[in-house]
């Protein structure tokens, strides 16, 4: 297993031009994609950003996979879109309104990098030049996303999101990574 300084020099050795940064929720994905974008000139895409309009899923849908609160086909788009070399454009959710927000659009130049729960999934790992896997425990993600402050999205994490997500760890999506980074929790599980 890998730190993130070992991921950002890999990633600058290598120069790929699409990275996966997969793993749990409250992992250190983000914290990473932030280190790339700092040091490398990278540009993200999020997840998080393809989360459906709340009108549309919060309430009505069960855990599932692929998860039902993501636009998923327009996320699997936009990866293959810059995959190709091209210029990918996608509406944004708004966190603060709950529903669709600005438009984003996406050039194909530098390091892009693609975050967010599931995105080694086999639809898309495929489709990346360098993989990497956010290792960290359930346990310890599901409290630190609580004490972030989640409001009244706490039954979602307990309900909604930590299920599906459950869902997609049964697909060993570690295998698809090229390298395991330690994130929240990796040293205790590794005893490091």
């Amino acid at each position: 297993m890998i730190n993130f300084n070992d991921a950002v020099a890999l990633a600058r050795e290598k120069s790929p031009r699409l990275l996966a940064i997969d793993g749990l929720p409250v992992s250190g994905k983000s914290t990473l994609a932030e280190r790339l974008e700092r040091e490398l000139g990278a540009t993200t895409v999020y997840l998080d950003d393809f989360v459906l309009p709340e009108g549309e899923w919060r309430h009505k849908v069960r855990p599932g996979l692929p998860f039902p609160y993501i636009a998923y086909d327009a996320f699997v788009d936009v990866v293959e879109t810059l995959a190709q070399g091209q210029v990918a454009r996608y509406q944004r959710y708004d966190w603060s309104t709950g529903r669709a927000g600005a438009w984003r659009v996406v050039e194909p130049l530098g390091l892009i990098t693609i975050e967010g729960v599931s995105v080694l999934n086999p639809d898309l790992s495929r489709l990346y030049d360098l993989r990497f896997w956010v290792e960290s425990d359930a346990q310890t993600t599901l409290a630190a996303s609580l004490s972030r402050g989640v409001g009244d999205w706490e039954q979602e994490w307990r309900e909604l999101f930590m299920p599906s997500v459950a869902l997609y760890l049964e697909t060993r999506p570690q295998a698809w990574a090229d390298h395991l980074v330690a994130g929240r929790g990796a040293a205790q599980q590794s005893g490091a």
